[in-house]
Parts: structure tokens; C-alpha cells; sequence
């Protein structure tokens, strides 16, 4: 008895009516469209029991109370990277193929459908066989067999369905919710979407100047209510900071590309890893260009709304001066307890999807609304304060000299350390300053 006659041989036992077959049907798509991932993915060190299990029962032919959960999660295993060329396994693979052209059950080939997308790879053997098999029996995968082949025909054709997908894509306001109107139910999933992904972005590269493109790439990213999109996210970053490399953008778009960034995929100057790993350093550069003065402007917006002085305008024209003028290398922000929640409240109005990031000052007493701007210029650790805060200068070679990028800072304990020197904001003191850096 085959896998599929036992399977079903086991649920028709009890055949339900006409009605309630069009009931289950109902709450069987109200299911995938709240959660698509149909078929469970099983954990790395469960796939090879899974894949043995599903071989045992095949070479005893013995498919007695298999659920069809296994017989997914099986397929899921063992077409996956690791197991989908593996010699023992080639006729374990051959019986799907079998299973999957002679179906006629729609929960099956709904299934196997998402695992060839799932483990799509191009020019693959697994994969062209998995489609050949699929169009065999595609007739019966009920309505989100047709209407994808309605929206996409290219979609069994592993040659053309990446491109098919982007083209779509290209046309679409709303990616991830178009997409998923087309039938492909799960839109970041891995395999042929991480390729129609590739070819989405490339084909918008042209045009990622524009604010409304950018906005599209950065929906796609990030649906609403959803997780950033991580694969292939290195290639996205690239492509919006590539036409900033000898220009840059306004200062709206600057600060809407560079806020969105660190909301979806974090600081890189903070967590230095993650997908920030695989974007070149000289589009790395730009991004890091752009967060120097990103943080002195907020820094001094902030701190220009929460503490009443005459002396933050000649600060800022100071302090961006160095800045355009490419002096400061770095720059790291610490906000007290009350200019963080006036920084997160000025976040939060923004027409953004992420935040800039920063740091904690947590010194009490009279330095408790006391807020840090850290900056890094050339060999000079430089911190700028708000409440009478005097400028600290130290030698970056002093060990004890306030590091960029912590969560935390005291500045009074940055005040007591030996070797800086300080200044008042009286007199000349960005004379004295530029003297010193």
C-alpha cells in the first residue's frame, strides 16, 4: 500500500458531508492566511530522525498511522541543502516525486508545493524534478493552484519564476500583501523568494534615489506587524546607500534612510555583525558619515527643547561646522532620564520605521538632567554636556578616556578622570577647542 492510500485510506474512514466539508474548507484558509507557514519546519537536530523515520516506513512499505505532518516535515529534511544530493537518499527523493505525481490530495500537493519553493535553488536536480511532478497533478491543488497559476504561470518553471515574481514585484506599492493576494502565502520565506528578492532589488537599483522607491524597498523590508527580512539584507543596504557614495541626499532623506536602517537591522557601530557583515566598507563608510552628524543634530535638538539656553545655537554651528567640515570621526549620544523620553517622544513623531540609536547617562544629584555628546576626532576623545557641562578633551591612548557606543555613562565619573583637559563655554572656547583637536 502506498504512503498516500494509506493516509487516506486512515481520514476516509468517516467521510464528512457535503456541508461540512465546505465549513472545514472555510476555516482550513481562514488558518493560512492568518498563519501561511502550513508546513511546520523542524528543527536542524530533528531532520535526520524525521528522514529515517520516513525511510524505514518506505522500505517496509508499512505507512500504518503516518501522519501527514511526518510525511511534510519529511519532505522539508530531506530536500533541504544538507540531504537533497546525499546517494542513500536518491530513492527515498525518486518515491516523492512518485507520491506527488499521482496525487489527487490537495493538503499534500499544497504542501510539497511550499517545499519546492521553500528549497528552491536554481538549475538544481531536486528542484526541476519537484516542479515536473508538481505539474503533473497541479489540477488538483484547488484554488491556490489556480489562482497562482492565474497570477504567475512562470511559478512551476524554475528557470523563469524568480524573475516572474520580481517582475511582479516591480509593479506593486505593497509587496508583501500583494503577493500574498497572488497566492504565495508566505512572501519572505526562503528558497525562490530569496532569488526574486535579489532580482527585485537589483531591478530598483536605478531608481533608489528616489524617496517613494526607497520607501517601497524599505515596506518590502518590513511589512507592518512583521520582522525585518534578514536574508538578502545585506544586498538591500547596499543598494540604498550605492547612489549616496559622492553625494548626499537631502537632509529629509538622509535622516529617513539612516533611521529606518537602524530600526530594521540595528547599529552597526553598536553590534558590529549581523547582516551588516556583508555590505562593503565604502557603503559602510557613508552610513557612518551620515550617523556623525545624525547624532550631533539630535543631540542638540534634544537638549535645545529640554534645557533653556542662549548657548546652544552657537554650539550647533560649531559642532556641525567640525562636522561638515569632515573633522569628527565618530559620534555617540548619552541622553539623561528626561532627554530620553523626550528623544524616544521626537522619535516616535517622525514618519519613520526605526530609531537612532544611544546610550544612558546615569550619573544622579545635580547631574541628573545632564545629557553627553562623545565624539571621536582624529586621536582626541571630545565630550560635549548640556547643564554647564564643560567640554572634556582626552588623548584617545589614555585607557580610561570614555569609550563610543556604551549603553551607559556617568558623567561624573568621566569628570574625575586624570588627563583631560576641560573648558567652561565661556570666552573662546571653540578657539580653544580647535586649537586642541
Amino acid at each position: 500500500m502506498s504512503l498516500l492510500s494509506s493516509i487516506s485510506k486512515n481520514l476516509l474512514m468517516q467521510p464528512p458531508s457535503l456541508s461540512n466539508l465546505v465549513i472545514l474548507e472555510k476555516k482550513k484558509n481562514e488558518i493560512l492566511n492568518r498563519w501561511p507557514d502550513i508546513v511546520v519546519l523542524p528543527n536542524q537536530k530533528d531532520r535526520e530522525l524525521i528522514v529515517q523515520e520516513i525511510k524505514s516506513r518506505y522500505e517496509n512499505d508499512d505507512w500504518d498511522d503516518t501522519p501527514m505532518s511526518l510525511v511534510t516535515r519529511g519532505a522539508l529534511a530531506l530536500f533541504d541543502e544538507e540531504r537533497r544530493e546525499r546517494d542513500d537518499l536518491s530513492e527515498l527523493r525518486d518515491f516523492y516525486y512518485t507520491q506527488i505525481e499521482l496525487s489527487t490530495r490537495r493538503s499534500f500537493l499544497n504542501s510539497l508545493f511550499l517545499v519546492y519553493l521553500s528549497t528552491y535553488q536554481p538549475k538544481a536536480d531536486h528542484t526541476y524534478k519537484l516542479a515536473s511532478a508538481l505539474a503533473n497533478s497541479w489540477s488538483y491543488t484547488g484554488p491556490i493552484g489556480q489562482l497562482l497559476s492565474s497570477n504567475i504561470p512562470q511559478i512551476l518553471d524554475p528557470s523563469a519564476a524568480p524573475e516572474a515574481i520580481a517582475s511582479k514585484m516591480g509593479g506593486m506599492q505593497d509587496c508583501w500583501n500583494e503577493l500574498k493576494s497572488l497566492g504565495l502565502r508566505s512572501p519572505h520565506s526562503p528558497g525562490v523568494m530569496d532569488y526574486a528578492h535579489l532580482i527585485f532589488v537589483e531591478n530598483l537599483k536605478p531608481n533608489l534615489h528616489e524617496r517613494t522607491v526607497i520607501e517601497k524597498l524599505f515596506t518590502w523590508l518590513k511589512p507592518d506587524g512583521l520582522k525585518a527580512k534578514i536574508s538578502g539584507a545585506a544586498v538591500s543596504i547596499t543598494a540604498i546607500l550605492d547612489p549616496w557614495i559622492n553625494k548626499d541626499p537631502s537632509k529629509e532623506d538622509l535622516t529617513f534612510i539612516t533611521e529606518n536602517l537602524l530600526g530594521l537591522y540595528g547599529d552597526p557601530r553598536e553590534i558590529g555583525g549581523g547582516v551588516w557583515t556583508g555590505v562593503p566598507a565604502t557603503h559602510l563608510s557613508v552610513l557612518e558619515r551620515w550617523l556623525v552628524g545624525e547624532n550631533i543634530r539630535f543631540f542638540l535638538d534634544v537638549v535645545s527643547a529640554v534645557e533653556e539656553s542662549h548657548m546652544w545655537a552657537p554650539r550647533r554651528a560649531f559642532w556641525l561646522s567640525l562636522h561638515e567640515q569632515k573633522r569628527i570621526d565618530k559620534a555617540w549620544v548619552a541622553f539623561s532620564h528626561f532627554g530620553a523620553r523626550y528623544a524616544n517622544k521626537l522619535l516616535n513623531s517622525r514618519n519613520s520605521r526605526g530609531s537612532l540609536s544611544f546610550g544612558h547617562q546615569i550619573a544622579g544629584g545635580n547631574r541628573a538632567d545632564t545629557s553627553l555628546l562623545i565624539l571621536q576626532i582624529g586621536n582626541k576623545i571630545v565630550v560635549e554636556g548640556s547643564h554647564s557641562y564643560k567640554v572634556h578633551i582626552f588623548k584617545s591612548s589614555n585607557p580610561k578616556a570614555p569609550d563610543l557606543y556604551q549603553r551607559e555613562y556617568n558623567c561624573e565619573y568621566i569628570r574625575m578622570i586624570n588627563g583631560a583637559e576641560t573648558k567652561a563655554h565661556n570666552g573662546n572656547w571653540q578657539g580653544w577647542v580647535e586649537e586642541r583637536i
